[in-house]
């Protein structure tokens, strides 16, 4: 887009010295030039900020009907088990009906048995309820038995009438096995009555807040762009407009030679960029007016890049795709912050999450500032402002890396561990907070 610029220079009249003057005509042509070079670059820059917007709000859509038919499904799945759940009290009661109708079978039987012992045959023989002769030994012997046999029934009845609610909880939440019959005293006979009824446990793959809705996963091929398949990881970029450089150097199809249709989808699958790896491969641009929206459309290898400013997004309380969140130019510049009456304020639970460049100014979240409830989360030239509430909390099985990162003004410890940090984890955070009493320290629950 630049071209070669010829100044011509003239002598002066009178002058046979040095001095020499522009000619005006080449002062037009050069501003001439430069305006057709501006407008040119303004061109390209909005023909890119158009497709980059039309990629973010077709992802956003996309996700939405994808989100929308996933919570469906896991509704749907919920009402199967709440169908089993019932199915298994109805049972619960039927089966408590069998074990007193076979109490009184058996008992039925000891006492007929009993009063053939008591009037045994001359040859010291017994003829028992179903016409069988049996001897007097083998009679007291099987009157002994059932009177074992009897006593196991009627006292699993009574377990189970005494002790319905815990039962039906039972059912409800955890599949009855050989730990949890040990863990809640269940009686042998019960847990053998019981084992036909069990239900599977509720949002067993959901997290602390009964979310069951499953992450989204890696985006599937051929879904931005038919063409190329291959092109899968989007870039997503918060604010009016890409960066400049971003502009100049990304890829759009060539309108040439295309119907609208054609050219809509060219433009839909937003612009392209060589993201330099070891492995080089195409991604993708979206651009989005929220990070809420951003955040929304993230599958697995995404990342989110922040202007400087203020963001808050509620998504952010439950991060569940692997994706990186970065601050376009650091901490000081892009602050992320919640609202006071907000439960959490970032929460992660995936395989993988970092957060790069970020100040993290909390002004709710009763349940820790940033909460690890699984998975791995990697903050790196972070700063974490927990406002007087509870700091960074890693809960048993998750696991957290700090690098150049702080964490001030928390209500106890910065960090707090539900267990002995794994050596594989790293803490090389610098902790302080508003209290002169309490030292910087990491705390394991």
């Amino acid at each position: 887009f630049f071209f070669p610029q010829r100044v011509t220079t003239l002598q002066k009249p009178g002058h046979s010295g040095t001095g020499t003057t522009t000619c005006p005509a080449i002062h037009m042509k050069r501003r001439r030039q430069s305006s057709i070079e501006a407008a040119l670059l303004e061109d390209i820059k909005a023909h890119v900020n158009a497709s980059a917007s039309l990629l973010g709000r077709t992802l956003l859509h996309g996700q939405k009907a994808g989100d929308a038919a996933a919570a469906a499904a896991a509704r749907r799945a919920r009402v199967r088990r709440s169908q089993q759940i019932f199915q298994g009290d109805a049972g619960l009661a039927v089966s408590l009906q069998k074990m007193r109708e076979e109490a009184a079978a058996i008992g039925n039987e000891l006492r007929s048995l009993e009063a053939a012992i008591a009037m045994p045959l001359p040859g010291g023989e017994v003829v028992t309820s179903g016409g069988l002769r049996v001897s007097l030994g083998a009679a007291r012997v099987r009157a002994t038995a059932l009177r074992e046999e009897r006593a196991r029934v009627e006292g699993a009845v009574e377990t189970v009438s005494s002790h319905v609610p815990e039962v039906l909880s039972t059912i409800r939440q955890v599949p009855l096995g050989p730990a949890h019959h040990h863990r809640c005293q269940t009686p042998p006979l019960l847990a053998a009555r019981l084992r036909p009824l069990h239900a599977p446990q509720l949002a067993a793959d959901g997290d602390l807040r009964g979310e069951v809705v499953p992450p989204r996963g890696a985006r599937p091929t051929g879904v931005i762009d038919a063409d190329k398949p291959s092109d899968t990881v989007v870039h997503h970029y918060v604010g009016a407009t890409l960066p400049p450089h971003l502009c100049l150097a990304a890829d759009l199809e060539d309108a040439e030679d295309k119907d609208d249709a054609a050219l809509h989808a060219a433009l839909a699958a937003g612009p392209r960029f060589l993201l330099p790896a070891a492995s080089p491969a195409h991604i993708r641009l979206a651009l989005h007016s929220t990070l809420q929206d951003a955040l929304c459309c993230c599958c697995d290898g995404d990342e989110v890049i922040l202007p400087p400013g203020r963001h808050s997004a509620a998504a952010l309380g439950r991060l569940r795709e692997c994706v990186t969140i970065r601050g376009a130019e650091g901490a000081r510049s892009t602050v992320l912050t919640n609202g006071a009456d907000d439960a959490s304020f970032v929460e992660a639970s995936a395989k993988s999450i970092s957060l790069v460049g970020l100040t993290l100014r909390a002004r709710g979240g009763g349940e820790g500032v940033v909460r690890v409830s699984r998975g791995w989360l990697s903050m790196s030239h972070c700063a974490v402002e927990c406002g007087g509430l509870e700091g960074v909390r890693v809960l048993g099985g998750a696991h957290l890396s700090m690098s150049h990162c702080s964490v001030s003004d928390a209500f106890t410890s910065g960090i707090q561990s539900s267990r002995p940090a794994p050596k594989r984890n790293t803490y090389s955070a610098v902790l302080s907070t508003a209290f002169s009493r309490t030292q910087p320290h990491l705390h394991s629950l």
